[in-house]
Parts: C-alpha cells; sequence; structure tokens
C-alpha cells in the first residue's frame, strides 16, 4: 500500500472512532495535523498570537463537523480548506498592520529603539538576505487573499496542485491559472525592487 492510501486510511480510521468520542483518537488527529494548520495560518496572518487561535478554531470547527467529513476526499485537504478560508475570513475583517523595522516602540518613558539579535552571517549578507525576504513577503502579503493563499499552500505547504484543488474544492484548472497569476503579480510587484 502507497505511504499516501495508508495516512489516508489511518486518518479515517482516527475520525471514525473520534466521531464515536474517543478523545485519544481526536487528540492523535490534533497532534498530526497541529504543526501544518499553525504554519499555514502564521503566513496568511504573520502573527503568532493570531495564528495560534486561528489554528485553535480550525480545530473547533473541524471537531464540530467530523460527521460532514466525506473520506473520498483526503482529510488534510478537508482541513487546510477550512484553515485557509477562516484565515481569508480573518483577513477580510482586520486588514494587517505592518511597521518599519527601524521605527521605534513607544514607551511610558520615551521611546525605546528595537534590538535584534546579531545574525552569524556576514552583516552585509545577513542585510542583503533580511532585506530581499522583507520585499518578497511584502509582496506576497499585497497579493488578494484568493492568490496568496494558492502560493501558501503551494509553495510553503508544499502541496500538489491536485491537493490544493481537493482542499479549496475548485478545479484544478483554476488552482493552476491562480498560481500561475499569483507568481506574475508576485513577479511585477518585485520588478524594481532590486529583488532579482
Amino acid at each position: 500500500m502507497q505511504k499516501a492510501a495508508r495516512l489516508r486510511e489511518e486518518d479515517i480510521q482516527l475520525i471514525a472512532r473520534a466521531r464515536e468520542g474517543d478523545e485519544r483518537a481526536f487528540k492523535k488527529l490534533l497532534s498530526k495535523y497541529e504543526r501544518p494548520v499553525f504554519s499555514i495560518c502564521l503566513r496568511m496572518v504573520h502573527n503568532r498570537d493570531e495564528a495560534a487561535d486561528l489554528s485553535q478554531d480550525s480545530f473547533i470547527k473541524v471537531f464540530g463537523m467530523l460527521e460532514r467529513y466525506n473520506p473520498a476526499y483526503a482529510f488534510s485537504s478537508w482541513l487546510f480548506k477550512i484553515t485557509s478560508n477562516l484565515c481569508i475570513d480573518h483577513l477580510r475583517k482586520r486588514r494587517i498592520a505592518t511597521f518599519p523595522m527601524d521605527e521605534p516602540i513607544e514607551g511610558d518613558k520615551g521611546d525605546i529603539q528595537r534590538q535584534y539579535i546579531a545574525p552569524d552571517l556576514d552583516p552585509e549578507q545577513e542585510m542583503v538576505q533580511r532585506e530581499r525576504m522583507s520585499r518578497l513577503d511584502e509582496a506576497i502579503r499585497g497579493l488578494p487573499d484568493h492568490y496568496r493563499v494558492m502560493l501558501i499552500l503551494r509553495h510553503q505547504e508544499h502541496l500538489s496542485y491536485e491537493e490544493i484543488a481537493d482542499a479549496l474544492e475548485i478545479p484544478l484548472g483554476t488552482v493552476k491559472a491562480r498560481i500561475h497569476r499569483a507568481r506574475e503579480m508576485l513577479k511585477n510587484g518585485l520588478k524594481g525592487k532590486d529583488f532579482f
């Protein structure tokens, strides 16, 4: 039996037991998917506390709807779809506020300069790398939500096009088109910003 089929079968058995009230099965599913769900949330909202809350909300929603899970599809796809939709809804309700890294923090006794841990790399290389990642991150955040989630699921969660189509319940052609469009938008957004 292939690894994916074996994992899917394991999930189906755990879900069946969780539906019957088996707390250990519930905890096993939670521990199995906790990290990827948190990762998706963090990459979507860029705030650890909000990501933790959204992860928890995701699992609460999923386990409240276990009766609706269709075993014809991978549990991870269903879970990631719910997670992505929760993140998109959250972002629609509240846009992420950004701040410059060199801007001081206001304190009771005046402004406090931000301090960062010294990098192990050559300071110039580290600065260039940090600037590039900051520009990339900013460009990804600037994408419309439905494009951003595609890039996160494909390039950061390493899902296949088919898994993304299953997770979001959209046609495979739409997934490919959106990922292509998101990459083009990202490329255009980074032009002239000394990224390439």
